[in-house]
């Protein structure tokens, strides 16, 4: 077997419809067809594809735990350490998290030819975006340190 990419993430939440707006509105997924489950929620797609399926956790999650098992309601991204996703146009993407007033934290890493965004979710998982490196590259959000590879 061989690993391709990206599948899906899920998140379960409290809020389902702010945690489906920041991805729809800060990292730019959009909203599609979702089966019709016996609990609520969204699924976000990239390129067509569902790669964010996001459920409610409401309380009352029997028909969620029957489908997905049971979980603990923990904050932020528990185990998860962060959600990493591909990206092109990194300056509009600046632009739009700063005039969506959303903080951010990058890097650039010219090592391996990328450029990073990390922000969070509603829940406080952490994503990254990532772009690839170009010399006209400019830190418009916070600044993180310089990773020192190979040490």
């Amino acid at each position: 077997m061989q690993i391709t990419g990206l599948d899906h993430f899920t998140i379960r939440t409290s809020d389902v419809e702010a945690t489906a707006a920041f991805y729809t509105n800060a990292v730019g997924l959009e909203p599609g067809f979702r089966p019709p489950f016996r609990f609520p929620g969204h699924w976000l797609y990239a390129g067509g594809r569902p790669i964010l399926h996001i459920v409610a956790r409401t309380g009352q999650d029997a028909a969620a735990e029957a489908y997905l098992g049971l979980r603990e309601d923990k904050p932020g991204s528990g185990r998860l350490d962060h959600v990493s996703l591909r990206g092109t146009n990194l300056a509009a993407q600046q632009e739009h998290l700063l005039a969506a007033g959303y903080v951010f934290r990058e890097r650039i890493v010219p090592e391996v030819g990328e450029h990073q965004l990390f922000l969070e979710d509603p829940n406080g998982i952490t994503i990254e975006l990532i772009f690839p490196c170009s010399p006209q590259d400019r830190i418009v959000g916070t600044p993180m340190p310089s990773l020192e590879i190979g040490s």
